[in-house]
């Protein structure tokens, strides 16, 4: 059956294709996330472990949205964490960090998730996607919250 929720095929590929990156760079900033909850240690320890639960807990949502929003432009998701990391600009962590190590980390990658969610934003407002575009502009308030509250501890 054909498709037609009035986005052209290569149009709603070319969405998909760039919020499969986002996607991607979600999954593997939560992980991190969990990674740094589970492990985080100092004076900093409980408001630092709860806020990075609300971190994850909220991209894990996220995630299943983008991956339904995929799925509903008529293409399929990858669902390991090697398809992942082959797209995904947000790099895994190895090893132990310093809680405000930990902080920074996340800053740096929430702002470049935040920064790739423009581009999907850009790309689906180009061809009229609103639904998408609105995915990503409900991504950006709260990402761009997160990466505020987290910057706030290292000033």
């Amino acid at each position: 059956m054909i498709m037609d929720i009035g986005l052209e095929k290569k149009e709603r590929k070319l969405v998909a294709d760039t919020m499969l990156r986002v996607l991607a760079d979600t999954f593997v900033l939560s992980l991190k996330v969990r990674g740094f909850h589970w492990n985080v240690t100092g004076g900093f320890f409980k408001p630092l472990h709860e806020l990075f639960q609300e971190i994850y807990e909220d991209l894990d949502e996220s995630g299943d949205d983008m991956a339904e929003r995929i799925r509903a432009l008529g293409f399929f998701c990858p669902g390991s964490y090697v398809e992942f990391i082959a797209v995904s600009a947000i790099k895994e962590e190895r090893g132990s960090f310093e809680s405000l190590d930990m902080v920074r980390r996340l800053v740096l990658d929430l702002e470049l998730l935040i920064r790739r969610i423009e581009e999907v934003k850009s790309v689906a407002m180009s061809v009229n996607d609103d639904a998408s575009a609105d995915l990503m502009i409900q991504r950006l308030a709260s990402l761009t919250k997160f990466a505020w509250i987290l910057r706030s501890h290292l000033e």
